[in-house]
C-alpha cells in the first residue's frame, strides 16, 4: 500500500494518482489542511510500502520530523541546487530565513536536484517505508515521479516484458482464481472497477519467448470471451474505436442509466462520428411518446421487464441508427412487485434482430448504475464482434 498525503487535490496529487493507477497500485489518498490530521496519518502511514508527501517541501519535512522525533539539519546540496536555480532562471536568491525552509531534511534524509522552482524533492527511509516529499508542481511530480518514484516502487517490473489486458463481467475472486493457474513465470496485478478489470502481467527480464507465449495463450483461453481489450483502453474507448472501424452508428435509450452510457461514449475522442443519439426516457410517458411503445403494453408487463427494455430498442432503432441499445431496471433503494434491487435488463437492437439481456446488480445505487453502464457498452462490443 502506498500512501499520500496533500493539503488539497490540485495537479500535481492527480498526476500521481493517474501514474499509480496505471500500474494498477494500492494507494490510500489523505486530504486534510489539520497538522494534527496528518501527523495521525504519518504514524499509521509508518510500515506501508511508501508515503508521499505533495506540498511545501519544507513544511512537510518540518511535519515528518516533529511527527517522529527526528532532528533536522541543513542540507547543503540543497542549497547548491537553489542557488544554481536562480542563476539559471535568472531570479535573486531567496534571503536566509526562506533557504531555511528550503534545504531543511530529517536526519538521514537528502534531497534530489529540482527541476521546476526552489524546492527541491526530499528523500529517505523512515523504519523500511519509503518516503517523499515533492512539491506541489505537476511538472516537478513527472520528473521525479519518472527519474526516482517508479524505479524505487516499481523496480521489479523495470526490465521485465508486460502486457496489459482488459477482461470484463468478472469478479475479483474469478479473476484471480483464473491468475492463479498461469504458473510461476508470470507475476500479475489486477484491478477490478465495475465488472471492468485492467490486469497487468509482467514477465522475467530475459525470460524465454516460448514461456510467454505459452503463457499469454493460456491466458487467453482462461478468460476467453471475457476478455474485450489488449490495451489499457476504457469500455467506452473500445466500442467507440470499434464502431469508427466499421463505420457503424450507435444510438441509446436509458432508464436506470440516466445517460451514463452516452456520456461515457462522449467521454471519448471520435465518439461524434459513431454516436448517433441518446435520449432519457425515464418515466413510462417519456417510453410511449418518444419510442413508440402503446402504454398497454407497458402495463401489461411493467416498465422493467424483458417485453419493455425490447421495445425500447427497436423503437429507437427505427430512428436511423445501425445498433440501438436501452436499458430499464430498478437502481434502488426500493423496488416495485417484489423485484429485487439491481434488477435490470438491457436490450440490444440491430437489423438482424433484437437481444434481451437479464442482470441483478449489486452495490448502491450509483454503483448498479455504473455496472449497468459497463454491461451495456460490452454487450455492444460483443453484438458487432459477433
Amino acid at each position: 500500500m502506498i500512501k499520500i498525503l496533500a493539503k488539497e487535490y490540485s495537479q500535481a496529487v492527480a498526476f500521481v494518482c493517474k501514474k499509480l493507477d496505471a500500474e494498477v497500485a494500492q494507494y490510500d489518498l489523505f486530504v486534510s489542511k489539520s497538522k494534527h490530521s496528518a501527523s495521525e496519518f504519518l504514524t499509521n502511514a509508518v510500515g506501508c510500502r511508501a508515503i508521499i508527501m505533495i506540498g511545501n517541501v519544507g513544511d512537510n519535512s518540518t511535519l515528518f520530523a516533529d511527527t517522529f522525533n527526528m532532528t533536522m539539519f541543513y542540507d547543503k546540496f540543497a542549497e547548491r541546487n537553489v542557488n544554481e536555480y536562480c542563476k539559471l532562471a535568472h531570479v535573486e536568491l531567496p534571503p536566509q530565513h526562506a533557504m531555511d525552509k528550503l534545504c531543511v531534511a530529517p536526519e538521514s534524509f537528502n534531497h534530489y536536484a529540482s527541476s521546476y522552482g526552489y524546492q527541491c524533492t526530499c528523500y529517505g527511509e523512515y523504519k523500511k517505508t519509503h518516503v517523499y516529499m515533492i512539491a506541489d508542481d505537476e511538472r516537478e511530480c513527472s520528473v521525479v515521479y519518472d527519474t526516482y518514484l517508479y524505479k524505487d516502487l516499481f523496480k521489479n517490473s523495470v526490465g521485465a516484458t508486460r502486457y496489459v489486458y482488459k477482461v470484463f463481467g468478472l469478479t475479483k475472486k474469478a479473476v484471480s482464481d483464473r491468475l492463479a493457474k498461469l504458473g510461476k513465470y508470470v507475476s500479475h496485478k489486477c484491478e477490478t472497477v465495475n465488472l471492468d478489470t485492467k490486469i497487468v502481467l509482467s514477465f522475467p527480464q530475459k525470460c524465454a519467448k516460448s514461456i510467454i507465449a505459452d503463457t499469454l495463450a493460456k491466458f487467453k483461453q482462461l478468460f476467453g470471451d471475457t476478455l474485450y481489450a489488449n490495451s489499457e483502453q476504457s469500455m467506452g474507448q473500445a466500442v467507440v474505436d470499434l464502431l469508427n472501424h466499421i463505420g457503424k452508428t450507435v444510438s441509446v435509450a436509458e432508464s436506470i442509466t440516466g445517460g451514463m452510457i452516452a456520456s461515457t461514449l462522449v467521454d471519448v475522442a471520435g465518439a461524434s462520428s459513431v454516436l448517433y443519439e441518446g435520449v432519457v426516457t425515464y418515466s413510462t410517458q417519456s417510453k410511449c411518446e418518444r419510442l413508440g411503445i402503446n402504454p398497454h403494453f407497458v402495463d401489461q408487463y411493467g416498465a422493467v421487464s424483458q417485453q419493455v427494455a425490447q421495445e425500447m430498442a427497436l423503437g429507437l432503432l427505427k430512428n436511423g441508427s445501425d445498433i440501438a441499445v436501452a436499458t430499464t431496471g430498478y437502481a434502488g433503494p426500493t423496488t416495485e412487485n417484489g423485484m429485487p434491487v439491481g434488477l435490470c435488463y438491457i436490450a440490444v437492437a440491430t437489423a438482424k434482430g433484437v437481444s434481451v439481456y437479464r442482470n441483478v446488480f449489486t452495490g448502491d445505487r450509483n454503483t448498479i448504475r455504473a455496472q449497468a453502464t459497463n454491461m451495456a457498452l460490452y454487450l455492444v462490443f460483443k453484438t458487432i464482434t459477433k
